[in-house]
């Protein structure tokens, strides 16, 4: 029975997403993945995670693994791995730093970065990384889907349920918003948790946390 399992902002913490994927027991052979982007930067093991993720789907295809774009790649894909200042001011060092240590050509990395998708689009639900800015997919752009946190301000339905990230709750809980959506980001990296929303086949749902994991934790 296939379940839909997706998981919010990442950012370096390596070892928790492990752990978040133990607690929900993630069967690769029946379950799909959706991650809303963020994989890097800020945390520890932006490189790790990376790393990891793209050998998960390439172990189980890109249909079962779905990974999205998050603002913080088009950062680094925008910087060229090199050290421009939106990037540095948005945890980028951690980021290259984790390559350097791993002696991993960060270019590999961004080529990826570049191919990732901006939004999965279910026949019930939109994933995409900040949230949709205007209700229908179609009227929204590149700069909207990565950045807009315009459902702060709005309370008009979108065309669909939209499961986001990139608004981080410090609380360390998934949360509802104005319009009706759901936005993952439970603030890992500030020492929240990671979340999972767990989708059944039969419609039902949940949200699984991860605790900030302890090797995750900077000095």
């Amino acid at each position: 029975m296939d379940r839909l399992i997706a998981i919010g902002d990442i950012h370096g913490c390596f070892y928790t997403l492990k752990n978040l994927l133990v607690k929900v027991n993630y069967t690769s052979a029946t379950d799909i993945l959706v991650f809303v982007g963020d994989y890097i930067d800020r945390g520890p093991f932006s490189c790790e995670v990376v790393e990891f993720i793209k050998h998960l789907q390439h172990q189980v295809s890109k249909d079962k693994c779905i990974c999205l774009r998050g603002n913080h790649e088009q950062m680094a894909i925008d910087a060229g791995g090199t050290e421009d200042p939106l990037w540095m001011q948005n945890g980028g060092y951690a980021t290259i730093y984790s390559y350097e240590r791993a002696g991993i050509d960060i270019a590999n990395s961004i080529s990826w970065f570049k191919n990732l998708p901006l939004v999965y689009d279910t026949p019930e639900i939109i994933f995409c990384h900040a949230g949709l800015a205007k209700p229908q997919l179609k009227d929204n752009t590149e700069f909207d889907i990565l950045w807009s946190r315009e459902w702060l301000k709005d309370t008009e339905p979108r065309e669909k349920q939209v499961v986001f990230g990139h608004t981080p709750n410090r609380k360390g809980l998934a949360y509802a918003v104005p319009t009706g959506d759901i936005c993952i980001d439970s603030a890992c990296y500030y020492g929240g948790s990671l979340c999972a929303l767990v989708i059944n086949e039969d419609g039902t749902s949940e949200c699984v946390y991860a605790p900030k994991a302890e090797e995750d934790k900077e000095d």
